[in-house]
C-alpha cells in the first residue's frame, strides 16, 4: 500500500493509520507491502504491529547511496540495529510477534 498522492490528498488517512482495517478485510494470509513513511527500524516494527507484512526502505537506502555500496550497507545495519532495539524496549524477543498490543 502506498500513500504517494499523500502531495495532493493531504486530508486523506495515513497508509499507517489504514493497516489495521486493510489487513482485518483481507485476512491474514494475504502479503500487504506498506511503502510510504517508513525511515526508520520503529516504523518498521510499527507497520508490522498494525498488520504490514514487509516495510519497504526505499528512502534510507536511497540516502545511503550518496555514500555507495558501503553507505547503502550502513543505512541497513542502523535500521536493523533501530528494529532489535525496539524489539528489545517492547520486551518483544521476535520480529514475528510484534502486534497491535504495542501501539499507544
Amino acid at each position: 500500500m502506498s500513500n504517494h498522492g499523500g502531495r495532493q490528498l493531504d486530508g486523506a488517512v495515513s497508509s499507517i493509520d489504514a493497516l489495521p482495517a486493510i489487513r482485518q478485510a483481507l485476512g491474514a494470509q494475504v502479503p500487504i507491502l506498506i511503502d510510504s513513511g517508513i525511515r526508520t527500524g520503529t516504523d518498521i516494527i510499527k507497520a508490522k504491529a498494525r498488520g504490514a507484512t514487509v516495510a519497504a526502505i526505499g528512502r534510507a537506502a536511497l540516502f545511503g547511496a550518496v555514500a555507495g555500496e558501503a553507505g547503502v550497507a550502513k543505512a541497513l545495519d542502523i535500521i536493523l540495529d533501530e528494529v532489535v532495539t525496539c524489539l528489545r524496549l517492547c520486551g518483544i524477543p521476535r520480529f514475528q510477534e510484534a502486534g497491535s498490543e504495542i501501539i499507544a
